[in-house]
């Protein structure tokens, strides 16, 4: 019982860091791995997964933006080396995030219309009861 208690102490210490430390936070860390890298997949595995846990979808925009950012300037620098082929495919990562971020930015405008078509029919539907309620009550004095 002892041995219990003890595990859920250590692991009540434990998880508050460890729900921080699972939160993306705005300012994402830099990996310096670049496109000739040979680590260079874990950055861009890292960034998926980041998009993927990015639920607000304006956020996930913005981070498809950095990252699109990020290509840039990797295709910059690989250009400057001389490296054209890995550039080019860059360029290619590069819209195909910027074209993921408009799409996620039409969504979210989309769905906050469509929120606020919603709340202004309910609006519509209280005001059309109250003014049946109205009615009624004035037929029947």
């Amino acid at each position: 019982m002892k041995k219990i208690i003890i595990v859920l102490i250590i692991f009540g210490l434990f998880l508050p860091a460890a729900v921080a430390l699972a939160k993306f936070p705005d300012d994402l860390p830099v990996f310096s791995a670049m496109p000739d890298s040979t680590f260079y997949f874990l950055k861009i595995w890292y960034e998926k997964v980041v998009i993927f846990f990015t639920f607000d979808l304006a956020k996930r925009a913005e981070r498809y933006t950095t990252f699109a950012e990020k290509r840039a300037y990797e295709a910059e620098k690989m250009v400057k080396e001389g490296k054209v082929d890995l550039a080019a495919k860059l360029e290619e990562t590069y819209k195909s995030y910027l074209n993921k971020a408009r799409e996620a930015l039409e969504k979210a405008i989309q769905k906050a219309i469509d929120k606020k078509k919603e709340a202004l029919k309910q609006e519509l539907d209280k005001k059309v009861e109250d003014v049946m309620n109205k009615l009624k009550e004035s037929i029947n004095l």
